[in-house]
């Protein structure tokens, strides 16, 4: 039976079955109620065996809330429906078939940290300057290419310049280390399933087969290779529900694809389109202000949201001198809103930028209230925790030469560079634990370097004993015992007591997961860890939360304080002169907005503290698309109109020669110019266009492309 208190869009949905949907679900329409009725409704009414349905989420958090709503709508546990994220159902599928396209089943998971890692590795290797070549972007480089399908002789070939040959270089290299290694990076959990299906099309077919109802959620996130496995997928019985809003597409930066959303209808003829617009989170004044800022984006498929909640609060618009004063603002709001009834994880206060986060951070220590900041240094990238865990991985896959690497002297033990150079010799083309544990290898050291690697490898192999049979809460108190490593950290008595407090939680986790999984063993562990994001770590403790506008989506609170709502800021100046990138900033603006229940609040700095220098910032022409009745304003408020008035009356650091001309010829910003950028690293000026405080400049930054600024804006330091 289908529940009576879904609206009539949300019960049109969940009884949408045979065919393509698309789902336009506004903020905080019930579309995770949609999904689990529609799950349910398959199972119960459609008597669809739960192995048949394939649901796609973003965050293993979000695949978790939902398989715990269909179990409790069916009132059933455990039931084998595929409900995960992306990597995720890429990893179960790479388990089994791996060996399909010459990799072996037990293959390592490499995060973003270890990929920097090696590398940084090859860089050193082949003697090129790592300022030249930073790793991350480089890492970036090589993502890019692998989320196009770009595979090295590819990118080597189609290289634009001698840099991004380099680039593409060390690409192959480290291509070829992954495979040596039995690894994987988290991109090739997607790129590599689209490679095994297309190597193999009758493995693609069994699968697209098994899969009879497939679901996808936030589909305006998808890039172009979740597009092509979903695609592959769905080619069989060609029943596929995809639910997303076009208006909170935010992660085109990082490869998501608008046009996934916007020309689905198009891709499959005969698509139903169903809006889900009554808003079940905000009030009224909150969702149509929100409305009235998206209105002015052209690239959406429209609808407009409404509550049955009423009016509510205006929203408030808080204009400070400076961001030190915006913080105290911010501070001073949050104790009023507690004194008001608020508990403090009712509040969240976002910014554009993480650099915004320190003078919030200051005022809230100042103000002695409790805070936790989401998606800064995450728990799983702490040097202690990278140390434990690579021990860990190596003994799951011996043939991981990174983590060989990472803790062969991991606590110190002897064997220094120069032997770990010496193994690496003698071992030729062979992995490093392999060649020592087999070829006798150890025979040419001398005897006391042979000594202390041997008892390495016999700790190693001690360890791997226990993995069989024992379970990953018991494989971890093993090592750190047998490697003393508490001892270890006590050696650095500033840090120690934060570091065992980690390793206490580490094994905390170890513990909760063995209580809990299906799999307790050391192998899936591993594979938790590996596919934890941002949002998954966000604690329930009683704090106010200081995040990202991107971290936001996906969540609500009683109250949201958006910072920094100025030109330049938000919209960022990178989006300046890209019509679809401002159209992205205002998207972001617009999640931030509806992730408010009861109060919004937009502050407004008049300058702050950017890349060293103090600036002078206008007004965001977001707070302009706002009307006037739904806005109380407080606090100096500057020129109001944006579009007439937005570059007049500035007193920031000047970019321009000091002549006093403001023309394209007079300026310093000339083709051929090499600029150095915060974000992007050393780009060249390709194109200049007008003048004067309308001058826009287009940089190419290796690794990035091209990007417009507005160029009084531009943070550059010329070179």
């Amino acid at each position: 039976m289908i529940k009576f208190d879904l609206n009539p869009m949300q019960r049109e949905a969940v009884l949408a079955t045979e065919g393509y949907f698309l789902i336009l679900a506004g903020a905080g329409s019930g579309k995770t109620r949609v999904l689990t009725e529609r799950i349910a409704y398959l199972i119960r009414e459609k008597k669809v065996s739960p192995e048949r349905i394939l649901a796609f989420t973003f965050t293993n958090k979000a695949a978790g809330e939902m398989r715990v709503r269909v179990e409790k709508a069916l009132s059933m546990r455990k039931i084998p429906f595929w409900v995960s994220t992306f990597h995720s159902t890429g990893l179960k599928i790479l388990r089994k078939e791996a060996d399909r396209i010459g990799f072996r089943n037990n293959f390592a998971i490499y995060d973003e940290d270890d990929s920097i890692r090696l590398i940084k590795e090859i860089i050193k290797k082949k003697g090129w300057s790592l300022d030249e070549y930073p790793p991350s972007i480089v890492r970036n480089r090589i993502s890019g290419w692998k989320n196009g399908l770009v595979t090295p002789e590819e990118a080597e070939n189609g290289a634009a310049d001698g840099i991004e040959e380099l680039m593409a270089r060390a690409y192959r290299i480290y291509d070829l280390e992954l495979k040596k290694c039995n690894s994987f990076d988290f991109d090739d959990l997607i790129t590599r399933v689209i490679e095994l299906f297309t190597v193999h099309p009758k493995i693609r077919d069994r699968y697209a087969r098994q899969f009879k109802y497939l679901l996808v959620d936030e589909f305006q996130d998808t890039n172009t290779i979740q597009m092509m496995m979903i695609d592959m997928l769905a080619s069989k019985n060609k029943n596929l529900f995809v639910v997303g809003d076009d208006d909170q597409a935010i992660y085109g930066w990082r490869g998501a694809t608008i046009d996934n959303i916007l020309q689905f209808d198009r891709l499959y003829e005969g698509t139903v389109i169903i809006r889900l617009e009554e808003n079940y989170r905000s009030t009224n004044n909150i969702l149509s202000a929100s409305n009235a800022v998206i209105a002015h984006n052209l690239d959406r498929k429209g609808k407009r949201l409404w509550s049955k909640k009423g009016d509510g609060e205006k929203v408030r618009v808080i204009y400070s001198s400076d961001g030190a004063e915006e913080a105290n603002a911010v501070r001073e709001a949050t104790v009023r809103l507690i004194r008001n009834g608020h508990r403090r994880d009712e509040i969240a206060v976002l910014y554009r930028t993480h650099a915004q986060s320190r003078a919030l951070e200051t005022a809230m220590i100042r103000g002695g209230l409790p805070y936790q900041i989401i998606g800064g240094v995450r728990f799983y990238e702490r040097k202690e925790i990278k140390d434990l865990l690579g021990y860990l991985k190596l003994v799951n896959n011996p043939d991981d030469d990174l983590n060989f690497k990472r803790v062969l002297n991991v606590p110190k033990r002897g064997i220094g560079n120069v032997t770990l150079e010496r193994i690496e010799k003698e071992a030729g083309g062979m992995n490093l634990l392999p060649a020592l544990m087999e070829s006798g290898m150890l025979e040419r050291f001398p005897s006391a370097q042979a000594k202390r690697i041997w008892e390495f490898t016999k700790l190693i192999a001690s360890i791997k004993l226990k993995a069989g049979k024992e379970s990953a809460h018991d494989i971890l108190t093993y090592l750190i015992d047998t490697i003393e490593y508490r001892n270890y950290l006590k050696e650095d008595a500033k840090t120690a007591q934060v570091r065992l407090e980690n390793i206490d939680e580490l094994l905390n986790e170890t513990k909760r997961f063995t209580a809990s999984s299906d799999d307790p063993s050391l192998a899936g562990f591993l594979e938790e860890i590996a596919l934890i994001s941002n949002v998954d770590s966000l604690r329930d403790d009683d704090k106010v939360s200081l995040m990202t506008l991107h971290n936001s989506k996906g969540l609500e609170y009683r109250s949201v304080m958006i910072t920094g709502v100025e030109e330049g800021l938000l919209p960022h100046f990178s989006s300046f002169g890209d019509e679809r990138e401002m159209e992205e900033e205002r998207r972001l603006f617009y999640v931030g907005m509806t992730r408010a229940k009861e109060e919004l609040y937009l502050f407004c700095a008049a300058s702050r503290m950017q890349f060293g220098n103090w600036n002078d910032n206008r007004p965001s022409r977001f707070l302009e698309e706002i009307p006037q009745p739904l806005k109380d304003i407080s606090g100096l408020c500057r020129p109001s109109s944006v579009e007439d008035d937005l570059f007049k009356g500035f007193e920031s650091n000047d970019p321009f020669e000091e002549s006093g001309e403001r023309t394209g010829t007079d300026s310093k910003f000339r083709v051929g110019v090499s600029v150095q950028h915060s974000s992007f690293g050393e780009g060249t000026i390709k194109k200049v266009e007008g003048s004067g405080l309308d001058m826009k400049v287009t940089v190419y930054f290796t690794g990035y492309g091209q990007k417009k600024f507005l160029a009084h804006y531009a943070p550059f330091v010329f070179k």
